[in-house]
């Protein structure tokens, strides 16, 4: 059996939120998944010190009336896909590098890093693309992203105080990863997965040569294809968002 080493990050969350949703038999299932034994599986746990966590409850749909009367008419009501591609997973030890809004039926709006000659002279300012992608995130009233409210929402917010912006305005968010975990009893709730099992097409693989030359180089073709990666992640996850609303019981506020 080859060994499979221990998963980190968005993984590593994953795989402990699975772990305390499943019984005694599913962690055994979830073990094999891994390559790993139980009593490995359970030592993961335990070393990490990964604790149970709190079952978040679905915030209601609710607006004030001074909230709603704050709304602008410019404000579309409408959803957009929304995914953005970073050389790392925190906001203090990584820059964005490409971003896709994508309203629904219609092409991604891309950014990227590289359109902007303040980036090409200095690759760690990356306040250009941040101040374009919420000013187009302005105008639309429900932001839809896959583990969006873990990571694409925390991070791109603390990218916008870095560079000393006015908050997003009143709008509402839906992750479908959220959806997926709460409703869907499969092996991963990653959006490649849930393409693959719900037949919606491929996800390009992350290779993190493209990010280290795009990151570090500024290599003009590391970044189209960082590109095309991200506007796959956001074509697939429209058509996620279309399979999961059925099963959305409210939109909280983002």
């Amino acid at each position: 059996m080859t060994k499979k080493r221990k998963p980190e990050g968005r993984d590593w969350e994953a795989f402990v939120d699975q772990w305390y949703a499943d019984n005694h038999d599913e962690k055994i299932a979830l073990a094999c998944l891994y390559n790993v034994s139980y009593e490995t599986a359970k030592h993961w746990i335990s070393e990490s010190g990964a604790t149970r966590k709190q079952v978040e409850e679905e915030p209601k749909m609710t607006i004030t009336v001074p909230e709603l009367l704050a709304m602008r008419p410019s404000v579309h009501l409408d959803f957009v896909s929304f995914d953005i591609e970073t050389s790392n997973l925190d906001a203090d030890f990584s820059i964005l590098l490409t971003a896709c809004i994508k309203p629904y039926g219609q092409p991604a709006i891309v950014f990227r890093a590289d359109d902007y000659p303040e980036w090409k002279a200095n690759r760690d300012n990356d306040k250009p693309i941040t101040v374009a992608i919420a000013n187009e995130l302005r105008k639309h009233a429900i932001i839809v992203g896959h583990y969006s409210q873990r990571f694409d929402i925390p991070f791109f917010r603390a990218k916008m105080v870095k560079h000393g912006l006015e908050p997003l305005p009143l709008m509402f968010g839906v992750d479908t990863w959220r959806i997926a975990r709460n409703n869907f009893k499969v092996s991963s709730r990653r959006l490649a997965n849930l393409a693959n099992y719900f037949d919606l097409g491929d996800k390009h693989p992350v290779e993190g040569r493209l990010w280290m030359k795009a990151a570090y180089a500024g290599a003009e073709e590391a970044m189209d294809e960082i590109v095309e990666h991200n506007i796959m992640d956001v074509d697939l996850l429209e058509q996620l968002t279309c399979i999961s609303f059925p099963f959305l019981k409210s939109i909280p506020k983002l």
